[in-house]
């Protein structure tokens, strides 16, 4: 996963993380203000543990080196509460994992990228389920809903729900019904799992569709100039 990551990184298109980036610096602030640094390095490993566990030493060893053994037990409790609910279990075996997009958008015509945890595509029903995992402090389902507008994660659906709708290879050009759930896995015990499944919260998507295209056009504004310096900072 390491060499797919440095891949997906060296992608000459804008991403999700690049638009919080360019959020963040056209407000004057940085992801530590609400997110720590740590905090943020844990959700990456986690990611990489439950989606690809046969690369998971290498990940803790770049992101987490000082990693205390109660830290990579939480780890792996936490991997095991996901894969022990039937709903992930499910889904973990039957998707696609880590799922690159290349798109164009329409509005502003950049070319555009993402990574998507887990894509789930039915020919059969011409649908798509897209499972996105968020390690979280909250300890109820609405402490988990409230987070979902408090780090953009609505823009993060709809950015990527539109990957697929938009699809430089048109691959879900046919699907009629796209469907994205949001799982919280609560980082202290008793290690809950929340569900938000974000397509069915009215204007949810419409709202973060708002928001990632005016930082899109923010971006095309910034072009030629500062597009060379973001793109080398890509994720």
């Amino acid at each position: 996963m390491i060499t797919e990551l440095i891949d997906y990184r060296s992608i000459p298109r804008v991403s999700n993380s690049d638009l919080t980036r360019l959020k963040e610096e056209s407000l004057g602030y940085t992801s530590n203000r609400f997110v720590p640094q740590r905090a943020m390095q844990f959700g990456r490993a986690f990611h990489s543990h439950l989606l690809e566990p046969e690369s998971v030493g290498g990940i803790i060893e770049q992101l987490l080196p000082d990693m205390k053994p109660v830290e990579s037990g939480r780890l792996e409790h936490l991997t095991e509460q996901v894969r022990r609910d039937s709903f992930c279990s499910r889904y973990l075996r039957k998707s696609e994992r880590e799922r690159i997009v290349l798109f164009t958008d329409p509005t502003t015509e950049l070319a555009c990228k993402a990574r998507l945890d887990m894509v789930y595509t039915s020919p059969k029903n011409r649908s798509v389920l897209v499972l996105d995992f968020k390690t979280t402090s909250a300890r109820t389902q609405s402490q988990f809903l409230q987070s979902c507008y408090d780090y953009d994660y609505d823009r993060q659906v709809a950015f990527y729900l539109d990957s697929l709708r938009h699809s430089d290879n048109q691959e879900w050009a046919q699907t009629r019904q796209f469907r994205f759930v949001l799982i919280g896995v609560q980082k202290q015990k008793p290690h809950r799992l929340f569900a938000v499944d974000a397509t069915s919260i009215p204007d949810f998507v419409d709202y973060g569709r708002k928001k990632y295209r005016f930082w899109l056009r923010k971006w095309k504004e910034q072009q030629p100039e500062e597009t060379g310096m973001w793109l080398r900072q890509a994720s």
